[in-house]
């Protein structure tokens, strides 16, 4: 059985500085695609293959595995961007807007959860949203650090 899972943060919660905009968020977000060990630690190397701008093509491997992941990447500015894994997992970054238009990121999982073994149980909704969360928190870390230092 396949696992689908989605995680929501927002961007810039009460006391983060600097405050990320739409337009940093989502040129980090066109990063993550190109370079994306700066944002997911599990990827150890990624070689884009094609790139459209809008699409691209890439072969990235996670951790120690040997395995070569080839993945269709597909952003639709300044919302969505689609990772469609040949494993068959997609994987969704979404920008929204909460109801006082405070930005928020979200990471959706469809087809199976990354680290999660399909044979396995699913894990309760607590822990996936501590372990996917982190990972949402992590990537906007690293934006707000590329807008420090002036990359975005």
């Amino acid at each position: 059985m396949s696992y689908a899972f989605a995680v929501t943060r927002p961007v810039n919660p009460p006391g983060a500085e600097p405050a990320i905009t739409e337009e940093q968020l989502w040129k980090g977000l066109q990063y993550k695609a190109r370079y994306p060990s700066a944002f997911v630690p599990m990827i150890t190397s990624c070689k884009v293959v094609s790139d459209e701008g809008n699409k691209l093509v890439r072969e990235v491997t996670f951790g120690n595995s040997p395995e070569v992941v080839t993945e269709t990447v597909e952003a639709h500015e300044a919302t969505i961007v689609y990772f469609e894994m040949n494993t068959g997992i997609r994987v969704t970054n979404m920008v929204s807007y909460g109801p006082a238009d405070e930005i928020l990121l979200t990471y959706g999982f469809a087809n199976g959860i990354p680290g999660v073994d399909a044979g396995s149980p699913k894990p309760s909704a607590k822990e996936l949203n501590a372990r996917v969360g982190k990972g949402v928190e992590g990537s906007i870390a690293v934006v707000r650090q590329m807008v420090k230092e002036g990359k975005l």
